[in-house]
This record gives C-alpha cells, sequence and structure tokens, in this order.
C-alpha cells in the first residue's frame, strides 16, 4: 500500500476547540478540510484547462475530481447509481501534539496586534474565551491510499501537503495566522529552509497560475495572488504575529484613514456598513518556521470574485485598497 508521511510544527497557538471550546486534539475532519480547501486553491487553473476555460464546467469538473480524491457521502442518484462514498486515501493523525497542558489561555490580548487579528477567541458575556494547543510543537499525518492510485494523485496530493505547510493554518482565526502550521518533513525529507529560499519557492508557486487571467470563481490562485513579507525574522512567533497585526491595525483600523465602504473589499460583515452579508478576507496570514528556529510573518492575498451582490468585486480594481496593504510589505 503507497503512502505519505508528514510532520508539522504548529507556529502560532492553535484554536481548535470542541464542543465546550477545549484544545484536545488534531482531528483528521478538520485536517482534511483544511487540505481539500487548498486543493481547490490549486486547482482552478487545472479545472479550465480540463474545460475549455468554461467556468461553469470548470466547478463541476472541480466537484466531482475533489470527491474522487477526499470522497464525498454515499448517496444514489436518480438511476440508482451510487454516488460518491470513501477517496483515494485514508488519512490518520499518527502522532498527536504532546503538550496538551497547559492550554493557551489569555491570549491574544485586547488591543494588540495579535488581538485585531483575533477578533473571535476572547471571552464574551455567552461564551469563554477560546483555549488553545501550545505553539512550538509537531504533530504527523499519514495518509494511506487504495491500491492502483496512480502517480498524478499522489503528486497532487503531495503538492497540496506542502503548500499547507508553506501558507496555511488549522483551526479557528487560521485566516489571520493562528494555528499556522509548518511542514517539517515529508516522507522523511527535511523541508525547512531559510528565508530567502522559502520566499523563492512560494514565487515559483506564484509563477504557474499566471495564465489565469481572470478572477477565479472562488478562492483560488490567480495572476492576481501575490506574496508579502511582514516585518523581519523573529526567535519569537508570537512577537512576530502581533508585528503582522500592527501592520495591518495601521493600515485598515483605527489609525488608519480608511472609513466606512472602502473596507468592504478587506471582508465582510462590516460594521454599520453591510452587517448581513459574509465573505471571507482575500488575506491569509501565516507565521512560518524557518531552518534556524526563528519565526516569518507573511501574507497571501489571494482575490476572488468578491459576492453576488457587490458585482464590482468580480474586477481586480475592486481590491484596490487591499494591494494597497500588500505593497507595505516587503
Amino acid at each position: 500500500m503507497q503512502r505519505i508521511e508528514a510532520t508539522y510544527r504548529i507556529v502560532t497557538p492553535m484554536f481548535l476547540g470542541d464542543a465546550d471550546q477545549k484544545a484536545t486534539s488534531i482531528r483528521p475532519p478538520s485536517v482534511k478540510g483544511a487540505l481539500r480547501f487548498w486543493w481547490r486553491a490549486l486547482n482552478w487553473s487545472r479545472a479550465l484547462s480540463e474545460t475549455g476555460s468554461n467556468a461553469a464546467a470548470a466547478l463541476r469538473w472541480l466537484h466531482a475530481e475533489e470527491a474522487r480524491l477526499f470522497g464525498l457521502a454515499a448517496i444514489t442518484d436518480s438511476d440508482g447509481n451510487q454516488q460518491g462514498g470513501q477517496g483515494v486515501f485514508l488519512l490518520r493523525v499518527s502522532q498527536q501534539p504532546t503538550r496538551l497542558s497547559p492550554p493557551v489561555r489569555g491570549w491574544p490580548q485586547n488591543n494588540t496586534g495579535s488581538g485585531y487579528l483575533g477578533f473571535g477567541l476572547f471571552a464574551t458575556k455567552e461564551e469563554p474565551a477560546r483555549e488553545g494547543l501550545p505553539e512550538g510543537q509537531d504533530f504527523s499525518l499519514e495518509l494511506r491510499f487504495r491500491p492502483q492510485t496512480n502517480d498524478e494523485d499522489l503528486a497532487s496530493l503531495r503538492e497540496v501537503l506542502k503548500v499547507w505547510g508553506l501558507l496555511g493554518g488549522l483551526g479557528s482565526r487560521a485566516r489571520r495566522g493562528f494555528g499556522s502550521v509548518a511542514l517539517v518533513t515529508l516522507d522523511g525529507v527535511n523541508q525547512l529552509s531559510n528565508a530567502t529560499d522559502y520566499g523563492s519557492t512560494i514565487q515559483m508557486l506564484l509563477n504557474k497560475y499566471e495564465r489565469v487571467s481572470d478572477l477565479p470563481t472562488y478562492t483560488a490562485f490567480s495572476r492576481f495572488t501575490r506574496f508579502g513579507v511582514l516585518g523581519q525574522p523573529n526567535s519569537k512567533a508570537r512577537d512576530a504575529h502581533d508585528a503582522a497585526g500592527v501592520l495591518y491595525k495601521q493600515h485598515r483600523g483605527q489609525p488608519s484613514s480608511l472609513r466606512g465602504s472602502v473596507k468592504i473589499p478587506f471582508g465582510l460583515p462590516l460594521q454599520s456598513v453591510d452587517e448581513r452579508n459574509r465573505r471571507a478576507s482575500p488575506l491569509f496570514f501565516h507565521v512560518h518556521s524557518l531552518a534556524n528556529g526563528t519565526s516569518q510573518a507573511v501574507v497571501l492575498f489571494m482575490p476572488a470574485c468578491f459576492h453576488p451582490q457587490y458585482k464590482a468585486g468580480n474586477d481586480i480594481g475592486f481590491f484596490t485598497e487591499v494591494e494597497r496593504f500588500m505593497e507595505v510589505c516587503a
């Protein structure tokens, strides 16, 4: 049986709570959900290629291919044929983080850079503060593949494992750099690098999507995707994350001149402007572990058609203020 083994490092506290908001373990469904997201982001270009750049057909192709690879709840169609079921692999967390206690409490603090990025993690009158898995520890995954899984599928999933470990995270507020993960080894081969090589790896990834000339229908890589470095490498991941939050707050928050509807491209809902509609931010913050033990905060701008209620959001010009934030990133 073919398999892939990957070890990841938790770079910033990971807020993966159970029903009681307690951080107890990393669960396969959560990991699989994150991998699905990055697979979709990576494969819009391929879907367009497979369907002659027909967006509707590309979405259908993606849905079918994702179901084949990752699995889908089994159903019976109108002709009596079973659709969905198990994907091409089984995923298990072969090694859990060993330090579950004491959990992270009281971070981030309000009125800090990390606090600005961490809205939703604080205690409220109705809910206690979220508890997080401590950073600086590793966990491992094992993907076991069904017999006759082809090399193309193996390569596709290996790429997803890599990109998740370069730019992604897990848990609540993962897009804001909480629960950032860094790929440490893939099938026993070290994957950590220095800051220069890390940046070069990301740029080579982005170069593959230069032919996607229109904004994607959903959040995916295209020629409009941008990568930025936030500050200098820091010996403490939380400090790197806080510095990133300060830069973001200076551009979008109270210290900035941005007010009202110009903030819409950063995501919805937006207080006093549009509190009904929802759209996730096109910015993905991440804190990455480097080979020398330091941590680097980065941000990925991955725009897509914004929202059906905002027709202007189908054009990159809608994201001008977000692009201006990317300009302050080294």
